[in-house]
């Protein structure tokens, strides 16, 4: 997957020096990583690229796993929606990188975990500004509109989202695939209202052992069912594929 970074035109000397130093941080992070992360795409002929009605790939999560081999091997140009405190404040990502992924390896020395979550929440920081992700605000239903809009404009723009629907209550599945939030079909709902168009989402797997990517059947959201109906279905369906293709059914 091409790297797309900020455009450096509209803007003061310092944000052009913050954008140019998170798009070179990234890409030496991306050329450093994606060496050994190879991964053999299952199914790709899945994928059906329209730019006028773009795809949503939903992901899982296995831990930290998910998305950042997604980062890196994705076979189309996709945005990403995160969460938003891995985006703007570091002195607020490593403590939450920390307690929901590395207070969990309780394998590793406590230093060891809190440093991982120290460095990994610098690189968050600069990484998902510089692949221009999406924030998600999962407590602000205000600023929840901001992202539906930015995703709609996404969509309108030609570009494929990618979402991790795992509700984060707990610990992530590593090999199979925890329950799913209904927020994302509030984005199906948008895009339908706002363009005619039907929402088309694709689940992917994305296997630790096997080092595969594997991709489901385009599932359609038909906004004439109702959205309460709707939802059920298609958060059903998505999930009944990717339990599928992890091997639990």
């Amino acid at each position: 997957m091409k790297v797309k970074v900020f455009k450096l035109r509209g803007k003061n000397f310092r944000e052009r020096i913050v954008s140019l130093k998170e798009n070179i941080v990234t890409k030496m992070t991306m050329g450093i990583l994606r060496p050994f992360n190879r991964h053999r795409m299952v199914q790709l002929d899945h994928i059906r690229e329209d730019p006028e009605n773009p795809i949503v790939f939903l992901g899982n999560h296995a831990e930290i796993y998910g998305p950042i081999a997604s980062a890196l091997c994705m076979p189309v140009d996709v945005r990403f929606w995160v969460i938003n405190m891995m985006m703007f404040d570091k002195k607020v990502v490593r403590p939450y990188l920390y307690e929901n992924t590395f207070s969990k390896k309780t394998f590793l020395p406590v230093f060891v975990r809190k440093l991982l979550a120290w460095y990994l929440g610098w690189l968050s920081v600069n990484v998902m500004n510089s692949l221009r992700a999406i924030a998600v605000y999962r407590d602000s239903p205000m600023k929840l509109r901001q992202t539906l809009r930015e995703s709609v404009e996404a969509l309108e723009n030609g570009e494929n989202l990618m979402i991790f629907p795992e509700h984060p209550e707990g610990k992530y599945e590593k090999g199979g695939v925890s329950e799913f939030s209904p927020g994302f079909l509030m984005l199906a709902e948008a895009w339908w209202k706002k363009n005619g168009k039907k929402l088309r989402i694709i689940p992917v797997y994305a296997n630790r052992e096997e080092r595969t990517f594997t991709f489901g059947d385009e599932i359609t959201y038909e906004p004439e069912n109702g959205f309460a109906s709707e939802s059920e279905r298609v958060l059903k369906e998505a999930r009944d594929q990717m339990l599928q293709m992890a091997g639990f059914k």
